[in-house]
């Protein structure tokens, strides 16, 4: 939307066989005021506001008055397989009611995001207009085209 932008970047890994994977996820947009935070995976990535790094261990990050950040190793995983694993789950809480959970794993993150529709929506996931028909890879690849806009 024009006030909230989640980016995620996909590379391949060793695991998927050369397939892409979600590596690391930006949120920023005029909701942050100016500010970007990030959050990668555990092998080569950080957790960072405004590309200085934060939470290099456990621990709870206030983001500059939008929200927290808090880095543990507690909380539901998106992918059940992934359970004998040790978490590492970074809960982020920003203004507009938006709740995201990124869970890092050595060299791919995963990710819920939870938060209400906005106006002019759209990516990934789909445009969160209730129709799951318009939300296939060719219509959003119609919409948004193949490239980050």
């Amino acid at each position: 939307s024009a006030d909230v932008q989640i980016q995620g970047r996909y590379k391949a890994t060793p695991f998927t066989n050369g397939l892409a994977a979600t590596n690391a996820v930006a949120i920023g947009g005029a909701f942050l005021h100016g500010h970007t935070l990030k959050v990668g995976c555990m092998e080569n990535g950080q957790i960072s506001w405004d590309n200085q790094p934060i939470l290099g261990t456990f621990g709870t990050f206030d983001a500059a008055g939008v929200g927290t950040v808090t880095y543990n190793d507690q909380g539901d995983l998106v992918d059940a397989a992934m359970g004998h694993l040790e978490k590492h789950i970074v809960h982020i809480t920003l203004n507009g009611g938006i709740q995201m959970d990124v869970m890092r794993w050595s060299n791919h993150i995963n990710l819920r995001i939870t938060m209400s529709a906005r106006p002019g929506q759209d990516g990934h996931c789909g445009n969160f207009n209730g129709n799951p028909g318009d939300d296939t890879q060719d219509a959003i690849r119609a919409r948004i085209g193949l490239g980050v806009p």
